[in-house]
């Protein structure tokens, strides 16, 4: 098997604070299959090819948006005057946008659950865009990349309020394309906004394999494969992401942040944080910048 090119973060993230770069093609040529150390949205602005990845060939044309992450390959062929727009992402940059926008559905299935989607049959592995929508994409990819130009005036926080923008324009157009659809995908992005949205209530794997359609085994090994960790760990890490946005307002106690979180015991929320966190929750509360207001 011939070796796939790598393409390097710090080739394009030549500032350490920058958290987004677009990068522009006005006429992409025909490339080999390639990946990347962070993840892709590539926005197709015009003209047409053929999009190549390790499960088969698709054609595109302007409209279409392509999300890659660091784990996949894909590649161009067949190119014909294809103008792209690639917006770049740190993958840490996008786990703190998963906290805002995971409870859409969409945004699991585009963003979280390219490896599940891609087994998939059918049209609804990527987003297909309307002319005026396109229009609004191009104008906020454009905002993206004068402010991380202006990273120290101010553009990293501005280029990642754009980013969180269109992220999440396009997990809501891509809910509303597959919401028909019955794929995997989809039924897994419902489970993961169902736990994004409230981790506190209680979840039980036989009840989230049924919300998938799937077997009990089926469900852990698509879950696992996603997101590297088992349904349950996923649920005790959002808990935990909770906690942590809890423990810094002024009123509620450990205690009383524990059962808000779904934890029945505080001592075992305690050792549940410790071991995400890699500190007590009071050990956390001491760091810099976690003060209570």
């Amino acid at each position: 098997m011939p070796k796939v090119l790598r393409l390097r973060q710090k080739t394009f993230f030549y500032d350490p604070s920058g958290v987004v770069v677009v990068f522009r093609e006005k006429a992409q040529q025909p490339m080999e299959l390639h990946r990347h150390e962070f993840l892709e949205i590539a926005v197709v602005l015009a003209g047409c090819g053929i999009y190549t990845t390790i499960a088969g060939q698709r054609k595109i044309q302007a409209g279409d948006v392509m999300v890659v992450n660091s784990r996949h390959s894909h590649g161009y062929e067949q190119t014909s005057t294809l103008e792209l727009a690639n917006v770049l992402i740190r993958e840490d940059v996008l786990r703190e946008v998963e906290k805002d926008l995971g409870a859409l559905p969409g945004y699991h299935s585009l963003f979280t659950l390219e490896r599940v989607r891609r087994r998939g049959a059918g049209n609804d592995w990527h987003v297909r865009l309307a002319n005026e929508d396109l229009r609004q994409v191009a104008g906020w990819i454009s905002a993206i990349e004068q402010e991380s130009h202006r990273l120290h005036e101010g553009g990293a926080l501005l280029a990642k309020t754009w980013l969180v923008i269109l992220i999440g324009f396009l997990a809501r157009a891509y809910g509303k394309q597959a919401a028909n659809s019955g794929h995997a995908d989809m039924r897994l992005g419902r489970v993961f906004a169902a736990i994004d949205s409230h981790p506190e209530k209680p979840f039980r794997l036989k009840e989230m394999a049924k919300a998938a359609a799937m077997s009990d085994r089926s469900f852990v090994r698509h879950f696992k494969e996603a997101t590297g960790f088992s349904p349950m760990d996923y649920v005790i890490r959002k808990r935990v992401q909770r906690a942590t946005r809890l423990l810094s307002e002024p009123k509620p106690s450990i205690t009383e942040i524990a059962f808000a979180c779904g934890f029945n015991d505080s001592n075992y929320f305690t050792r549940q944080f410790r071991r995400v966190m890699g500190s007590s929750p009071r050990s956390f509360l001491a760091l810099p910048g976690n003060q209570r207001k």
